[in-house]
Order: C-alpha cells, then structure tokens, then sequence
C-alpha cells in the first residue's frame, strides 16, 4: 500500500514538472537540399519545432510569446501565446461561452464596440491538431479592425492561442499568410541541426 502511494505521488509529481513548450523565438539553422537555412524555432522539452518565415515577416518575443509582424502591413501582427485554458477542456456547446469569454479578455486594451463575427472549428486540420476560431471586428483608436483568436490543441496536453489581427480591409491577406507560417510548423528531426544561438 506504501510502494503504491508513493508511486501515486511520484507519476503526480512528474506530470507537474513536465517541461512546457516555450513559445520564445530562438534560432537553428539546418540545411534543405544542401542549403544552409536559418529558421526560427520553440522548445518543447528536448523538441524543437521550427517553422518558416520570409523576408517581409519579423519575429521577436513578446511577453514570453511569439509575435510575428508583417512590413506591408504595418498593423497587422499574428501572436502564438499559451493558453489561459487547457486542451481537457473540449470545444463543446458547454465549453464554448468560456472559451468566448477568453477571446474577448485577449484582444488589445481600448477595444471598442467588439462584436463576435463569427466561430468555426478545426481551421487548420493538420498535425492532428484541434482549434476552435473566433472572429472578432471592433473599433481602436479610430480603426476599423478584425481580429482571430484561435485556441489551437497541439496535442492532448498543450493548448497555444494564436491572434491575427489587421485592419478589416487587410485581414483576409494577413490570415492567409499567417495561416501558411502556421501550416509549415514541423518538428526538427534530430541531425536535422547544423548550428544554433
């Protein structure tokens, strides 16, 4: 009865010391038919997932969170953070109303007349993952603007949020190219890395 408590206590104890994906941009490079490419990645424990961007896209951290901004569209960004809720939590009729509520307690402070546009799930269907995606319009300082806030299961045990957000007329451009950053997330096979910082 003791060995198995003490188990108990043990596996309980890992679980809450299992390493959390950081969502702080570092830097890899690794080589693609014989060309040395330096791509941004996130640690997840001894995981590495990197993903690609071009030229036109910065990437910097933010508040211990991705933030990926887009030079022709200088009020757009697209923000990976952690979620304040957990994957257990399923995208259901009972859950819903707290995941909305978590949208809205996400978007920029000074917000102004947000309206929940529209709601869709499993928007990106790859990787196994699991989403349910709010749009949302409201005016800031003066700005028409539109804004989606995904929560996106990764896998059963991580949840990340990603927030798009642009000026109304340029959402739909921003969307597409952020959804392809997010469309070429992949894992950093071992031997895959030449060199790091």
């Amino acid at each position: 009865m003791h060995r198995l408590l003490l188990t108990a206590l043990a596996s309980f104890t890992l679980v809450d010391t299992l390493p959390a994906l950081d969502l702080t941009p570092r830097y890899i490079v690794t080589h693609t038919d014989g060309v040395p490419i330096r791509r941004p990645y996130f640690a997840d424990g001894e995981k590495k997932f990197a993903v690609t961007i071009d030229n036109e896209t910065e990437l910097r951290e933010y508040e211990s969170s991705a933030l990926f901004q887009f030079s022709k569209f200088p009020r757009a960004v697209m923000r990976l953070r952690l979620s304040p809720l957990k994957p257990e939590i399923p995208f259901d009729e009972l859950n819903l109303e707290r995941y909305r509520k978590a949208a809205l307690g996400l978007l920029m402070p000074g917000a102004e007349k947000v309206v929940v546009e529209s709601e869709q799930a499993n928007v990106l269907p790859i990787n196994d993952w699991q989403s349910h995606r709010f749009v949302l319009t409201y005016q800031i300082a003066g700005n028409a603007m539109r804004e989606s806030v995904m929560f996106l299961n990764l896998d059963p045990q991580k949840q990340i949020v990603v927030q798009i957000r642009a000026r109304e007329t340029e959402f739909s451009i921003v969307t597409t190219r952020a959804e392809d950053i997010l469309r070429r997330w992949h894992e950093v096979l071992p031997g895959a890395e030449v060199a790091g910082n």
